[in-house]
C-alpha cells in the first residue's frame, strides 16, 4: 500500500454476474466464430511468448514487454478530430523495446474509453492470476490529451495503467476498405488520467469479449487537481489477493498527496479467462503520453474469491405524480410505491381519502377537487411489506387557476397573469402547466427566448382519448431560440402530447429531448442546436422507455456539437421502446449523422424503430460549407455497439452524405430494408458488415433497395444479409443487380441533380421531386420484390396515362 491514503468516494462495489443469450449462435459458438473471423486464438490471450504457462517462475525482468492496439475506433483509417497526418497513429515507443527501461512514449489517435467495451493502445505483459500479484508503477506525463483540430473533448479519451481481463484481437492490417474494428471489452482496473484529472476506473460484470448488458464502469477522483499538462504524476495499481488498489500522488504540487481507490475483488479479472491477466500501460483517443520510472514487482498470489453479492432488497418507496400546477378544481392525483400497503390523501389537512389499496405494479390515480388558489396536497403511504415498515408521507403546493375552454393563447411578452386570449396572452411555461387533456396550446406568431427549458413533465401528461397540445397558431411562424443557454429549449417527459409547427433553434444541447410514450412530434424545425436537434433517450428500465411516439413531417438541419462529433438531426438512442416511428422527416446539413439508432452495450439493446418516408442529405457538414469532405456524417445509422435490434427501413432516401447512406454501425440484428435509395454517398451507399460474433444468415434481409453513383465510380456496397435478386447495388463500377444485369444508367432516372431544398405540401407531406425518380420505361418501375417498383422515389407516371 502506499505510504499515505486518502479514501475518495465509495471505495468498494460488486456485482453477481450473469451471461446473456447471444442471438443467432451459442455462447461457444460466437467465441469459435471470433477466433474464426476476428483473429487466430492467440490474439485473444496475446501472443504464445506471453503466455502464463510459459512464464511461470519468471521475474517481472524477465518478462517481455509487447505492444497491441484493438477494439472499436482503432482502424488504421479512424480521422474523427484526428489530424490528417496523424491518422492510424497508434502504437508505443520505448526507448528499449521489450522492456519498461528508460522512457515509454506513447501516442494514441484513435480508440475510445467506453462504458461498455473499449479501444485502445496498450503496451503489457501477460500474467497468470493464479500465480501472481503485482505492483505497477510509472511517472505518467500528460503531454496531449484532445483533439488537436480545435473540437473538445468527448470524454472517450485517456491514459494510464491498467490490468485487464484480456485484450480485443490486434487491429487488422490490412482491414476491407470501410469495414471497422468491432467492440472489445473485458473487466479492468486503471489509474487513469481523463480530462478532469487522475481517477481509479474500473469496470466490473462483463462476461464476454464482445459486452455484456449490465456491465457497469466507474470512474472515482483521485485528488481532484485537475489535468496538468507536461507535469509528472505518480500513478500505482497494484494487486492484492482480494482487491486492486489504484493511486495516484500529485509529485507537482509543493507537498505531494497520494490518494486511493481499491476495487473488492481480485478475481475480478478472470471471469471471461480465469488463467489470464494482461497488465500495463494504455492511450486512447488522442493523447500522447510518456511513463517513465517505472517498475513491475510481482508475488506470489492466493486469490480469495470475492464475497456473494446478496439478491438486492427493493427499498420502501413512494412517489407522487402529482402537478403543481392544474386548469381545472377536478386535480389529476397519482402515486406509485414499490411495495404494497395502502395509502391516505389529504387536502388543506383533511382527509379525502382513506386506506386506498396501492400495489408495486398499479399506479393509483384519483380525481381530487381542489378549490381555486393555493393548496396542500399530502399523501401517507403505510406498507405492508418491505425491509421498513414506517410509513411515509409526500405533500405539492398546488396552483389552481381556471381558464376558459377555447385555446391558451401565448405570446412573446406573455406574462403569468394573462387571460390566456389573444388580446390577453399567457407566457408559454404557465400555459403548458394549466393547460388541461384535449386543450391546445397556441403559439402566436414571433420570436420566443424563454429563460429556461419549457418542461412537459410526466405530471402534466394528457390522456389517451384527449392528449394536450403545444403549436403555433394557425398560419404563424414561431421561432423559439434557447440562445445558446438552455440544455434543451422543450423536454417532452410527458405523455399524450402532440408539439407541432414550431422551430427550435439554438440551444446549447437538444432542440427537443424526450423520454415521454405516445406522443407526436409534427412539422417541426430543429436548427442549429447544440447536440442532436430532436433525441428520444430513456433511463432505468427498458419496460419505462419511451415508447409509441411518431416523429413525422420534420426537419432538422445545421445542429452542431463543440466537439463536432455527436451533433445529429434525429437521435433515437441510449434506450429507446417499442412502437416508435419516424415519417416524412428530413435530416440535412448536421454536423453528424442524419439518424442515429445508437445504443450501448452495458444498457441493452433499443427496442426496434420503424422509419418510414425520410430523407437524409448533406450530413457531415453545415449548410454553410464548414467540415465538407470530413469522416464523418451518415444518412442513416442503424446500430451500435453489436447489440442486435430488429430496425425497419422502407421507403428512405439518402443522399450526399461525407461518409455512408444506410449504415448497421455493428448492428448483426435482423434488419428489414425495403425500397430505400441511396445516391453519391461520399464512401458507401450501403455497409452492413459481417460481424464475428454473430452468423450472417441472422442479419438483415434487404428487398427492392437502389444504389447509385450517378458518375459511375464509388465504393461497392458491402451487404451481409439476405440480399436478393430485387436489389439494385452497386459494385464498384455500375448499379446492377444479381446475376450482372445492368440496370440503372442516367437515362433511367428523370434527374440525378440534387434539390436544394425540399417543399411540403398543405398537408405538409414531401413532395418528392424529379431526383432519383425512375422514368417510365426503366426497369426500376416494376423489377422490384413481387413485381413492384425499386427505390424509395415514387416512378414517373407514362405520359399517355397508361399504368
Amino acid at each position: 500500500m502506499p505510504p499515505s491514503t486518502t479514501s475518495i468516494d465509495d471505495p468498494h462495489h460488486r456485482r453477481t454476474l450473469t451471461t446473456p443469450a447471444v442471438r443467432g449462435t451459442t455462447v461457444a459458438g460466437a467465441l469459435a466464430l471470433v477466433v474464426t473471423l476476428l483473429a487466430p486464438s492467440s490474439a485473444w490471450a496475446d501472443t504464445p511468448a506471453d503466455d502464463p504457462a510459459e512464464s511461470g517462475g519468471q521475474t517481472a525482468e524477465e518478462l517481455e514487454w509487447q505492444e497491441i492496439t484493438f477494439g472499436q475506433s482503432t482502424d488504421l483509417d479512424f480521422s474523427s478530430n484526428v489530424m490528417p497526418e496523424k491518422v492510424g497513429v497508434n502504437h508505443a515507443d520505448p526507448d528499449e523495446p521489450g522492456t519498461i527501461d528508460g522512457e515509454v512514449f506513447m501516442e494514441s489517435r484513435g480508440g475510445k474509453l467506453a462504458p461498455g467495451h473499449d479501444g485502445l493502445t496498450f503496451y503489457h505483459v501477460t500474467l497468470d492470476p493464479n500465480e501472481h500479484n503485482f505492483v505497477l508503477e510509472a511517472e505518467v506525463t500528460v503531454h496531449q490529451l484532445g483533439p488537436e483540430t480545435g473540437a473538445s473533448p468527448n470524454g472517450q479519451e485517456g491514459a494510464g495503467l491498467m490490468v485487464r481481463d484480456l485484450n480485443g484481437g490486434p487491429r487488422q492490417d490490412p482491414m476491407l476498405e470501410g469495414f471497422e474494428e468491432v467492440p472489445a471489452a473485458s473487466n479492468y482496473a486503471s489509474s487513469t488520467v481523463l480530462r478532469q484529472g487522475p481517477v481509479g476506473m474500473t469496470r466490473t460484470g462483463v462476461t464476454e469479449p464482445w459486452g455484456t448488458v449490465g456491465s457497469e464502469r466507474r470512474a472515482t477522483n483521485l485528488g481532484g487537481h485537475g489535468l496538468t499538462i507536461d507535469e509528472p504524476v505518480t500513478m500505482r495499481l497494484e494487486r492484492t489477493d482480494d482487491s486492486f488498489v489504484m493511486s495516484t500522488t500529485s509529485t507537482h504540487l509543493d507537498e505531494p498527496e497520494t490518494h486511493t481507490h481499491e476495487l473488492d475483488g481480485a478475481d475480478w479479472v478472470q471471469d471471461i479467462e480465469p488463467d489470464l491477466m494482461t497488465v500495463g500501460f494504455f492511450a486512447s483517443r488522442n493523447v500522447a503520453v510518456t511513463f517513465s520510472g517505472a517498475s513491475l514487482t510481482l508475488s506470489d498470489a492466493d486469490t480469495q474469491p470475492r464475497p456473494e453479492q446478496p439478491e438486492p432488497v427493493t427499498p420502501v418507496s413512494f412517489d407522487l405524480r402529482a402537478p403543481e400546477h392544474s386548469g381545472s378544481t377536478s386535480y389529476p392525483f397519482a402515486a406509485s410505491a414499490g411495495h404494497p400497503g395502502t395509502v391516505d390523501v389529504a387536502v388543506d389537512g383533511e382527509t379525502v381519502i382513506s386506506g386506498e389499496p396501492i400495489t408495486a405494479e398499479d399506479e393509483l390515480t384519483a380525481q381530487l377537487d381542489l378549490p381555486e388558489g393555493t393548496s396542500t396536497v399530502s399523501s401517507t403511504y403505510h406498507p405492508a411489506e418491505g425491509p421498513d415498515l414506517t410509513p411515509i408521507t409526500r405533500s405539492v403546493e398546488v396552483t389552481v387557476r381556471e381558464f376558459h375552454d377555447a385555446p391558451l393563447m401565448v405570446s412573446p411578452d406573455g406574462t403569468p397573469d394573462g387571460e390566456g386570449t389573444e388580446q390577453s396572452p399567457l407566457d408559454v411555461h404557465t400555459a403548458v402547466q394549466h393547460v388541461l387533456p384535449g386543450q391546445t396550446v397556441e403559439l402566436l406568431e414571433g420570436e420566443y427566448q424563454p429563460e429556461s427549458t419549457i418542461s412537459l413533465s410526466p405530471a402534466y401528461s394528457g390522456t389517451v382519448e384527449e392528449p394536450k397540445t403545444l403549436t403555433a397558431a394557425e398560419g404563424a411562424q414561431v421561432i423559439v431560440d434557447g440562445r445558446s443557454a438552455l440544455q434543451q429549449i422543450i423536454r417532452l417527459d410527458a405523455d399524450h402530447w402532440v408539439v407541432s409547427d414550431l422551430e427550435l433553434t439554438r440551444s446549447a444541447g437538444n432542440g427537443l429531448r424526450s423520454s415521454g410514450s405516445h406522443n407526436v412530434v409534427d412539422s417541426m424545425i430543429f436548427s442549429h442546436n447544440g447536440n442532436s436537434g430532436f433525441q428520444l433517450s430513456g433511463g432505468g428500465a427498458p419496460e419505462d422507455w419511451p415508447a409509441e411516439n411518431l416523429i413525422v413531417d420534420s426537419e432538422a438541419h445545421d445542429n452542431r456539437d463543440p466537439a463536432d462529433i455527436n451533433a445529429d438531426g434525429f437521435a433515437a438512442k441510449l434506450g429507446v421502446g417499442p412502437g416508435n416511428v419516424f415519417r416524412g422527416n428530413v435530416a440535412h446539413h448536421n454536423i453528424d449523422d442524419g439518424w442515429d439508432l445508437y445504443n450501448r452495450t452495458n444498457e441493452g439493446p433499443n427496442f426496434p424503430i420503424t422509419m418510414e418516408g425520410n430523407i437524409a442529405h448533406h450530413n457531415g457538414q453545415l449548410s454553410d460549407g464548414y467540415n465538407a469532405g470530413s469522416g464523418i456524417g451518415t444518412g442513416f445509422k442503424v446500430g451500435g455497439e453489436g447489440l442486435p435490434v430488429d430496425h425497419v427501413l422502407t421507403g428512405n432516401l439518402a443522399y450526399a452524405n461525407n461518409l455512408d447512406g444506410f449504415s448497421d454501425n455493428f448492428n448483426p440484428g435482423r434488419l428489414t430494408l425495403t425500397n430505400n435509395t441511396a445516391v453519391d454517398n461520399v464512401r458507401y451507399n450501403y455497409i452492413f458488415r459481417t460481424n464475428p460474433y454473430f452468423e450472417p444468415e441472422d442479419q438483415g434481409i434487404f428487398r427492392s433497395n437502389l444504389s447509385v453513383h450517378s458518375g459511375g465510380d464509388g465504393r461497392a456496397d458491402q451487404i451481409a444479409g439476405d440480399v436478393d435478386s430485387s436489389n439494385v447495388l452497386f459494385d464498384g463500377s455500375r448499379s446492377q443487380a444479381e446475376g450482372g444485369k445492368r440496370l440503372v444508367l442516367p437515362r433511367d432516372l428523370v434527374s440525378i441533380v440534387p434539390p436544394g431544398e425540399y417543399e411540403r405540401d398543405e398537408d405538409g407531406s414531401l413532395i418528392w421531386g424529379d431526383f432519383a425518380k425512375p422514368t417510365f420505361r426503366s426497369i426500376l418501375v416494376d423489377g422490384g420484390d413481387d413485381g413492384g417498383p425499386i427505390g424509395a422515389v415514387e416512378p414517373a407516371p407514362h405520359p399517355g396515362g397508361r399504368g
